[in-house]
């Protein structure tokens, strides 16, 4: 997970850098959330499977 101290307000919108990195982990079967309320924190987490 990454946090930021930020204004808030990051969305995951069709054609941006953070949708982006959302379907290149889907695309391998992990998930990608971001939570960023107005007034902050940002926070962006990124589970991504990897066989042992």
């Amino acid at each position: 997970m990454i946090e930021d101290d930020g204004g808030g307000g990051a969305r995951l919108e069709p054609g941006g850098g953070l949708a982006g990195l959302a379907a290149r982990i889907a695309s391998i079967d992990g998930t990608f959330t971001v939570s960023s309320p107005p007034g902050g924190p940002t926070r962006i987490e990124a589970v991504i499977p990897c066989e042992p």
